[in-house]
């Protein structure tokens, strides 16, 4: 079983009871969460942070400091650079989400909302708190299942990498995921498959676009990683075909560099 880390939360809200209520239903599926109810006390929190939050939960109408000046701010800050913001808002004015994506947000949410959603799209944008167990393979089936079951819909792409560190001193697994995660879009889908090894899965992705995200992720892994890419429905009409696939490709690519052929931090061909 995957027992996944514990991931910190920082809820910007000035109504009492929806921080009560929020923070409530997030602690119970295991996230940690500060509370703030201003913007300035949000940015406070923030720089003192040793760490920075997985996740900023922000209100765009605040009291003294507009929510889109304190996003505007939290963004100045390089250790938020990367870090998911999303925007709760009692309107969906088309023009202030505009200027909250601009800014840097990466999801938004119109009040009244029921905690439900609140948890589903937190899982979505940094995965599922602490005290959900699930084994990976389960995890990452569902995933694929629902994901393909979109793209059949949509005549759209899938593409599933595997990402494996082949070096010595495994069990980084966790802050890599975290680091893929800061570095995709809302829609991916990062899993920790094992101690050393990864699962992206990319919706409305084709080959071209993976291998720009291995690209991209082979300039920041450090060590020596091997990727295996399986694309939907060319590789694979279903999640275990696509998983195989994508092994496989993982596996011939890695034979090739023991050999003394090109290997390192490349993407396999597909």
């Amino acid at each position: 079983m995957l027992s996944f880390p514990e991931k910190s939360i920082l809820l910007v809200e000035d109504s009492t009871l929806t921080r009560f209520s929020s923070r409530r239903a997030l602690e119970e599926k295991g996230y940690l969460v500060d509370e703030a109810a201003t913007g300035q006390e949000a940015l406070a929190k923030a720089r003192e942070k040793g760490e920075p939050y997985d996740l900023v939960i922000l209100d765009i109408h605040l009291p003294r400091m507009d929510g889109l000046v304190v996003l505007e701010n939290l963004k100045s800050l390089p250790e938020y650079r990367y870090v998911p913001v999303m925007v709760v808002t009692v309107e969906s004015n088309v023009s202030v989400v505009k200027r909250a994506i601009e800014l840097g947000a990466v999801e938004y949410l119109c009040k009244p909302y029921s905690v439900e959603e609140l948890v589903r799209r937190v899982e979505k944008l940094i995965g599922p708190g602490a005290r959900g167990e699930v084994a990976p393979a389960e995890l990452l089936h569902k995933v694929l299942r629902n994901e393909i079951n979109r793209a059949s819909r949509g005549g759209q792409k899938l593409s599933l990498v595997l990402a494996r560190y082949e070096g010595p001193g495994k069990g980084k697994i966790t802050e890599y995921a975290r680091q893929a995660r800061r570095r995709l879009r809302e829609i991916d889908t990062v899993i920790e498959l094992s101690k050393s090894t990864l699962a992206l899965v990319l919706p409305l992705t084709g080959k071209e676009g993976a291998q720009v995200v291995v690209t991209k992720l082979a300039g920041v892994f450090p060590g020596t990683w091997g990727y295996g890419i399986a694309v939907y429905p060319d590789n694979g009409r279903d999640g275990e075909e696509l998983y195989a696939y994508a092994e496989a490709s993982l596996k011939e690519r890695w034979e090739k560099k023991s050999s003394g052929g090109p290997g390192r931090q490349q993407a396999p061909d597909t």
